[in-house]
Formats: C-alpha cells, sequence, structure tokens
C-alpha cells in the first residue's frame, strides 16, 4: 500500500481533491453513501459538469430527516415495505435534503440544473438499498486507456481502477471540512468490492431506471423543491397576499383606548401599533412575545391587551411588582386602571402553587401574562416545567426587555410556551427547531470567532479561520467587523448574500409574520 493511501482531510490532502482527481481518470463511478446531499455534490460539481461521458452509479443506504442542525441520516428498518413504499420514503428523504436552507444560493440552482440533466440522459442512476447500509464506499473504474497504469505484478487489477473507504460520506464536511479516515486502495481487493456493490445494487430498489419514477424525480425537484422558478404572478400574489394580512390587523377597541385616556396615560402611537400587531399574532399563534428595552411600556401594552381580549387571566411577575392592595403601583394598579378586577396577581417565584390554584381553581382562565420572562430562558429547569403546565392550552403574553441573553436557544425556549415547535406557522417550512439549531450553531461559531481570531494559540487561531472561510465565503485574513455585524450570506447578508437570486415556493429564509410586538 503506498504512503499516501489515507486521506484524512488534512491541508494537504482532502477527499474532495482526491475524488475531483480520479473523477477525470474515470469512466464509471459506483457511489454506495448514506445519503446523496447536495452540499457533496456542490463541491464535486466543477470535475464533473465537463465529464459528458461519464456514468455515476449512486446507491442510496439511508434515510434522512430533520435535526437540530439541518438533517441528518436515519437508518428505518422496515421489511414489509414494498418497493414502491421503499421509492416513496426516498422522495420523503430527498424533500428533506433538498429544502434545506443552507442550499439556498445562486450555485444550487446551478448544480441542481446540471442534476436534472444528468437524470434525463440516462447518465446518473439511482438506486435505494433494500435494507439500511451504513457503509461509505466510492469506486473508479478508470478509462480504457489508463487500465495498464493500475495493473499489478500478475495483472489482477489489468481492467479495473481504484476504490475508496473510510469515514467519509458525501457531504462537504465529509469530503473536505472535518477531520476524517479514509483509505485508497488500488493493488488488491477491487474484484471483491465490485461484486460486493453490484450484488446490492442488483437487489436495490430501482428510483431512475423506471420511467414513471425518474419522471415523478426529475418533477419533484424542479415543482416541490427551493429549485423551483417562481413566476412574476406568483411573486405578485405573495407580495400582496402580506399586504393585505397587514392591512387586516386587528385594531383596539375604542373602549381600551377610554380607559387610557381616563387614568392619565398618553395613548403613545407605538404602544398602538404593538398592541394591534399582538393582537393579530395571538389570534394566529395563540400568544405573542412583547419584547422592548426598559422604560417603554411593555406592562402598558399587556394591560391593553388583556383589556381587549375580555377573558379572565394571570399574571406572573416578581414578587417586587406585584404592588399593595392600594392599586398605586406594580401591576395591583395596571390591573385596576384596565378594568381586570377578575384577574389574579401571583408571584412568578411560586409557580407550583400558582399550578395547583390553576389545576383546582382555574377553568375559565384563558389568558397569562409573563412578567419579566427571561427568567424561563432555560427549559431544563423546575421552574420552567411548572410555567409550561400553567400556560398549557391557553393564550400567553410574554413580556421581557431581554428576549436573548447568550444564545437564540432562549427566544426559542420562550416560543415554546405557546407554540409546538413541530407543527409552527411561523415559518413556512414548520421546523421552527431546526432553524434555531441553525441559528445556535452559527451563533456559537460567531463567537469562537471573535473570541480567538488573533489568539497566540495557533491551532485556535486556525479553527477561527476555518470557520471564517466556511460561514462569510471571503478570502482571509478575518475581517472582525463583518464578524460582529452578523451578516451571514445564507441570511442574505453581505455582498455575497445580495448577488444571490433567491427564487423559493413554499419555502421562506424567513419569518413570514413578525413573532415579536
Amino acid at each position: 500500500m503506498p504512503d499516501n493511501a489515507f486521506i484524512t482531510n488534512s491541508k494537504s490532502r482532502t477527499l474532495k481533491k482526491r475524488l475531483e482527481e480520479l473523477i477525470h481518470y474515470s469512466r464509471e463511478l459506483k457511489f454506495l453513501v448514506g445519503f446523496f446531499y447536495f452540499s457533496g455534490w456542490r463541491e464535486l460539481y466543477d470535475s464533473l459538469k465537463n465529464r459528458r461521458d461519464l456514468i455515476i452509479k449512486l446507491l442510496v443506504g439511508l434515510d434522512v430527516d430533520k435535526a437540530l442542525n439541518g438533517v441528518l441520516e436515519v437508518a428505518k428498518e422496515d421489511d414489509s415495505l414494498s418497493n414502491d413504499e421503499l421509492s416513496d420514503r426516498f422522495f420523503a428523504s430527498l424533500h428533506i435534503a433538498l429544502n434545506d436552507e443552507a442550499l439556498d444560493n445562486q450555485e444550487f440552482y446551478e448544480q441542481a440544473a446540471y442534476f436534472l440533466e444528468l437524470l434525463e440522459n440516462g447518465r446518473l442512476q439511482i438506486k435505494k438499498t433494500l435494507e439500511p447500509n451504513h457503509a461509505k464506499l466510492y469506486l473508479f473504474k478508470v478509462k480504457d486507456e489508463l487500465r495498464t497504469l493500475l495493473a499489478s505484478g500478475n495483472g489482477e487489477n489489468k481492467s479495473a481502477g481504484k476504490f475508496i473507504t473510510g469515514s467519509s460520506n458525501l457531504t462537504r464536511a465529509g469530503i473536505l471540512g472535518q477531520n476524517e479516515f479514509n483509505v485508497e486502495i488500488s493493488d488488491y481487493g477491487w474484484s471483491e468490492t465490485e461484486t460486493y456493490f453490484d450484488d446490492i445494487w442488483d437487489s436495490a430498489v430501482p428510483i431512475t431506471e423506471i420511467p414513471e419514477r425518474r419522471d415523478y424525480l426529475t418533477r419533484f425537484v424542479r415543482n416541490r423543491t427551493q429549485v423551483a422558478d417562481i413566476t412574476p404572478f406568483e411573486a405578485y400574489a405573495l407580495v400582496l397576499k402580506s399586504y393585505l394580512d397587514l392591512m387586516e390587523q386587528k385594531t383596539i377597541k375604542p373602549y381600551v383606548v377610554r380607559l387610557l385616556e381616563e387614568h392619565g396615560y398618553i395613548d403613545y402611537q407605538y404602544q398602538m401599533d404593538a398592541v394591534n400587531q399582538a393582537l393579530t399574532i395571538i389570534e394566529q399563534y395563540n400568544g405573542v412575545l412583547i419584547a422592548d428595552v426598559v422604560g417603554l411600556g411593555k406592562s402598558v401594552i399587556a394591560g391593553m391587551l388583556a383589556c381587549n381580549l375580555g377573558r379572565r387571566g394571570m399574571v406572573l411577575c416578581p414578587p417586587g411588582i406585584i404592588g399593595n392592595r392600594n392599586p398605586i403601583s406594580g401591576w395591583t394598579k395596571y390591573m385596576h386602571d384596565f378594568h381586570l378586577y377578575n384577574w389574579d396577581i401571583r408571584s412568578s417565584g411560586d409557580l407550583e402553587n400558582a399550578a395547583k390554584y390553576l389545576q383546582e381553581h382555574g377553568d375559565d382562565i384563558e389568558v397569562v401574562i409573563v412578567d419579566e420572562a427571561h427568567r424561563f430562558r432555560n427549559e431544563d429547569t423546575e421552574d420552567f416545567e411548572w410555567l409550561s403546565t400553567i400556560c398549557r392550552n391557553r393564550i400567553v403574553i410574554l413580556l421581557t426587555a431581554t428576549p436573548f441573553n447568550n444564545t437564540p436557544q432562549d427566544i426559542f425556549t420562550l416560543l415554546k410556551l405557546f407554540i409546538v415547535p413541530g407543527k409552527s406557522k411561523i415559518t413556512l417550512d414548520e421546523n421552527l427547531e431546526g432553524r434555531f439549531g441553525r441559528y445556535n450553531a452559527d451563533f456559537r461559531r460567531l463567537s469562537y470567532i471573535s473570541r480567538y481570531y488573533n489568539s497566540p494559540d495557533p491551532e485556535k487561531r486556525e479553527r477561527a479561520e476555518k470557520f471564517f472561510a466556511e460561514m462569510f465565503e471571503v478570502p482571509l485574513p478575518i475581517d472582525i467587523r463583518r464578524v460582529l455585524s452578523g451578516h451571514l450570506p445564507q441570511y442574505g447578508g453581505g455582498s455575497a448574500g445580495e448577488e444571490r437570486l433567491r427564487r423559493r415556493r413554499g419555502h421562506t429564509g424567513c419569518f413570514h409574520q413578525p413573532t415579536f410586538a
């Protein structure tokens, strides 16, 4: 075995570079991978697009599913499924993989077009293994004129090729970004390895060999993923719908405005707008997070909301702002001023007793206001569990000046008090958990860059540079102002983001309705 047979994605020898070299000398590729991620396809696109004579056989061994930071592979075993059911599951996995928002860029659309071209002319053949298969295997059958270069002493490999096996999946991280261990073999084992692949291939579920499934796959990619073109009329309809939704906002009742003025409050327009927006959000999501700096009247906004809703409720707040029996301060005053006489005020430091009270006497309590809600940003606490119980099946109004304390997870935790993450309509793809998982991952990497970009430790500095290059897609050195701005290309920030063509149907890169008033 040659000294350079091991591929670990070090600077001098990445799997991407070696795959590109072998693709150049090959006439047929046979890949057995977990799934066909487009992040890996993107890295190999330049070496593949000029090879009009290349045949690619792709054997997919696993399904994919949603995860906190994108998609992951899963092994789903079920011997009772038919070939049609297995192919349907493949398409479901493909839908998840191709609608990953990390792919939303101009390059992806170009590469997807090439993917469709390969499908239509039969040069890309895809099958799904009957049983889950975790192997990662890359076989390269060399061009006829190069066969003799691979011949061993006894001529065993004269008409064969090379293969690579190891830990790397066909993802960007697997072939370029992260530490892996793979071995390239050419001096033995080719026949056995190709037989292993061919045996699985022969028994696998055909995806592209059956015309109906191949046609469905091409239609699927063109019409049901973010590759789909949006017509001018569709873009116009979406903008018009958003505008009409804004125009149809709920409006505060005149009675509430009169109460405001009678008790000496000033009817600031920003507060009125916040109430109107919050009422609309509550109707859609059964809750709202009102976040603004200290002193701008979040409690007044919440009082107007409660009065406008016209339902009985409970306020949970720190003991120091409950107020006394005379309605001259704290929440006692707001309850009096907005005629919320049938409301209860409880200390947020005694949630267990508040929950027990609601269990026994709270059938008619339909609204919960949580002041200083950022105190419950950690869901792994007993207090959060009690608060979740209190909020369940009730309208929730959260008040905080600091919804973001440590990481984006803080906001997500608060949203969980009135939103089911897997069924959220805040984002059109419903995967709110996955979205915040990506936010958290990006935030951690940005924090690492800002902390170690000029570190005397070369390993930490090199890792910070690696994160910067991956996230901002610009050359080194690190521009710390760009890092601190947080304008990432994948979220539409910076020059690279501005140049991208965002052509998505049924999938958006931002909240389609504000969650905060």
